[in-house]
């Protein structure tokens, strides 16, 4: 019995050893993804594109006022069917407008995927590559927009090795 007991505390007592042993590192994530000159380029092309759809429902919306401005100036002297008619006109353009928006928010947020993915996918290769040359077993991130590391003393901030690798000062 004693050597059972004695068995398992050693087990116990090599195991901790060695899961004490294992080098953990950290990184801003958030941080170094605004760092790479991918990520300004991707950042500006996006305000431009974000412009660009803002602009085209500026029009769409200037449209819109001008044409209800005319059919209220000219409302008393249309027959009933055209004020109809033009009342049905203004409507269609307020709901193309609508959905003109919606669809441009959803049409940002799909650009805006596309040109931050392959940032984000070079830098956790580059994460990973750092992390198998020094020999980490873990690297948490501390953004604290992910929140996955909510204290951290100690482990290592592998940050400036991430910024080598990428060729970041």
């Amino acid at each position: 019995m004693k050597k059972i007991i004695l068995l398992a505390a050693l087990f116990f007592g090599l195991s901790s050893t060695a899961v004490a042993q294992q080098k953990i590192g950290h990184i801003d994530t958030d941080a170094l993804v605004g760092m790479m000159p991918e990520a300004k380029a991707a950042e500006a092309e996006l305000k431009r594109y974000s412009e660009q759809l803002q602009k085209d429902l500026t029009d769409m919306e200037t449209e819109l006022e001008t044409k209800i401005a005319a059919f209220r100036q000219n409302e008393q002297m249309m027959t009933t069917v055209t004020r109809e008619a033009k009342a049905q006109e203004l409507q269609q353009l307020q709901q193309r407008i609508q959905e003109f928006s919606q669809r441009a928010q959803q049409d940002l947020q799909n650009k805006q995927v596309e040109l931050l993915q392959p940032i984000f996918e070079k830098a956790s290769k580059a994460i990973e590559d750092v992390a198998r040359e020094k020999g980490f077993a873990y690297i948490l991130d501390s953004s604290q927009s992910k929140a996955v590391v909510v204290f951290a003393e100690g482990g290592e901030d592998i940050m400036p090795l991430v910024k080598a690798k990428l060729g970041i000062q």
